[in-house]
């Protein structure tokens, strides 16, 4: 489920229709929750050993990946890209703006319903890992930071579709993860959750993914219907409508 699956299409004649995307299953959800738990076992050595050697450069250098899950970056990203869409008439860079502020909203909604029901105490308030206290003002879990920042990278990634911009988005949204560890305000298994949820939304909703047989809504992806490969990798912004 954290692992993306690429589906490289070959170039074929325009009426063939693209197969559909690998679909999410219940046994990709228990291996995903399972891994997440058996990671949680590090979550005290990991917090201890990041705390022990955080300093002041540390710090520094966290606040300036903390930006990177901050609300005005993720959703004035795509805020930008659908405003420049809509000025210059461009159907494809809209719908791409669409697009990736739908898989932030997703998995934000996702994160936030997590954070009620698991009720996880942060590093800072417990001395365990392990302290849940469902539906209370605790949100340790999953970390939100690390949810949008992955969902955000994700969805960039896959409509600039360049090595270059995918190395350095998703080096942001590690970083973002790594700085709230280094905060003192998430575990481990707090900040892989989140990765995991923004993946996972942002890949639904850009189509790469199904989630039990279900797709995003037509509209988003009506621009990546067949006779557009994937692997024709056009420019951001010159996708074909």
């Amino acid at each position: 489920m954290g692992v993306a699956l690429l589906v490289v299409l070959p170039t074929t004649a325009p009426a063939q229709r693209s197969p559909a995307p690998p679909s999410v299953r219940w046994w990709h959800v228990v291996i995903a929750a399972g891994t997440i738990g058996a990671v949680s076992a590090l979550d005290r050595g990991v917090d201890t050993w990041v705390q022990d050697h955080r300093s002041s450069h540390s710090d520094a250098l966290a606040r300036g990946f903390r930006n990177g899950g901050q609300p005005v970056v993720v959703f004035g990203v795509p805020a930008v890209m659908l405003g420049a869409g809509l000025i210059s008439g461009s159907k494809g860079l809209e719908r791409s703006g669409a697009r990736v502020l739908a898989s932030v909203v997703l998995a934000g909604v996702i994160t936030g319903g997590g954070k009620v029901v698991a009720g996880r105490l942060r590093p800072d308030e417990s001395t365990t890992q392990y302290a849940f206290k469902p539906f209370s003002h605790h949100d340790s879990f999953p970390s939100g930071h690390a949810t949008i920042a992955f969902a955000l990278a994700t969805s960039l990634a896959d409509e600039i579709r360049r090595p270059w911009a995918s190395a350095v988005l998703y080096a942001g949204a590690t970083g973002t993860a790594w700085a709230r560890l280094n905060d003192h305000r998430h575990w481990l298994s707090d900040v892989l959750a989140g990765a995991t949820v923004g993946v996972t939304a942002a890949n639904f909703v850009e189509g790469r993914w199904r989630f039990f047989g279900l797709g995003p809504p037509r509209v988003l992806v009506s621009s990546r219907s067949s006779g557009t490969p994937r692997s024709s990798s056009p420019a951001w912004g010159q996708i074909t409508d």
